[in-house]
């Protein structure tokens, strides 16, 4: 069982604080927290954009193009066919900045970040097999790293026990950290909330074994 993500991967997930030594840091916080329960505890860091398509960077274009030109029409009426070209001119210009790849993770709305990273929480756990494990006491730590958004998908086994509160603990406990500078600190931090809380409710079993890998799954 591999404790740690590829060199490869780790060199890249660098960028964001996240170095081979921190990855190892973070599994081992992983298993320490496991030690105290019987739930499992998986971690992901998303190193991509959550919203990679150019749909907000055309929507603002196509707003800014539509209304602005009409603040000049009230100063100094022109004919309907310039309006349109000036319109089109604004559109080709505007959207062409706000694509810019230093650009346009900038204009998506905080509110669709979060609905993304939600979105993308529910899919990695589903798709890593989380709800497979014995009792449904999964859960997992999800980071947007770039974004700089937390999410927690908790399987039914350890929701009903610990409700919606525990899961806004472990993200603050991230979350504070992170805002120091450390989104490995933060992971720790909230992997080490995590075998707190599920450890009473959920105690280690004598016999337990492991069933999901502790390493640190990026993206």
């Amino acid at each position: 069982m591999s404790n740690g993500a590829s060199v490869s991967t780790a060199e890249d997930a660098g960028r964001f604080g996240l170095s081979q030594a921190a990855l190892l840091q973070i599994s081992d916080a992983v298993a320490a927290a496991e030690a105290k329960t019987s739930a499992e505890i998986r971690v992901v860091v998303a190193r991509a954009p959550l919203v990679q398509h150019p749909f907000f960077s055309i929507l603002w274009a196509s707003l800014a193009a539509l209304v602005l030109p009409w603040v000049v029409v009230l100063l100094r009426p022109m004919p309907p066919l310039t309006l349109l070209a000036v319109q089109a001119v604004l559109f080709v210009v505007i959207a062409s900045v706000l694509m810019l790849p230093s650009v346009a993770p900038w204009v998506v709305p905080r509110l669709a970040l979060k609905a993304a990273a939600r979105s993308a929480a529910i899919e990695l756990f589903l798709g890593h097999g989380i709800p497979q494990t014995r009792g449904r006491t999964g859960i997992l730590i999800f980071a947007a790293a770039r974004e700089r958004l937390v999410e927690v998908v908790a399987d039914e086994g350890v929701h009903t026990p610990l409700g919606h509160g525990a899961w806004g603990d472990i993200c603050e406990a991230v979350a504070a950290q992170a805002r120091r500078g450390s989104l490995a600190d933060g992971l720790m931090a909230g992997v080490a909330k995590a075998g707190d809380l599920l450890a009473g409710p959920l105690p280690r079993r004598p016999g337990h074994h492991n069933e999901l890998a502790n390493h640190v799954i990026v993206l």
